[in-house]
């Protein structure tokens, strides 16, 4: 189930590609998540928990940022430098828990493995 995906599956998926393979999965998770925004604007009635919405924007915006810190260090070729897939996996996840939009990035990353 395409649900079950889990911050080891991710991880492992991500290490059997080079660093430009890498960056560019990365980045169509990310662009990809900037999709999940237009469900918010698509809403028909208003929210019923505003800050609901705006914790799960934010969360959004902090997925974007480690996204785009990561791709550049793969652009930039370093490997060293940057924080090894698995943990880097652990923290997308963590991140998206917190900010209650788990179903978002799971589900940009299986759309994305889905197009590969």
């Amino acid at each position: 189930m395409a649900d079950e995906i889990n911050p080891q599956m991710f991880g492992e998926w991500l290490a059997g590609m080079s660093l430009p393979e890498r960056a560019r999965t990365l980045n169509r998770i990310a662009h990809d998540l900037t999709i999940c925004t237009r469900e918010f604007e698509a809403a028909t009635e208003p929210f019923k928990e505003p800050a609901i919405v705006i914790k799960r924007l934010i969360g959004l915006s902090e997925l974007q940022h480690h996204l785009s810190s990561q791709i550049g260090h793969y652009m930039d070729g370093e490997e060293i430098k940057v924080y090894a897939i698995d943990v880097f996996a652990q923290i997308l996840f963590e991140k998206a828990t917190q900010y209650q939009i788990l179903h978002f990035l799971k589900g940009a990353i299986n759309r994305t493995k889905a197009r590969m």
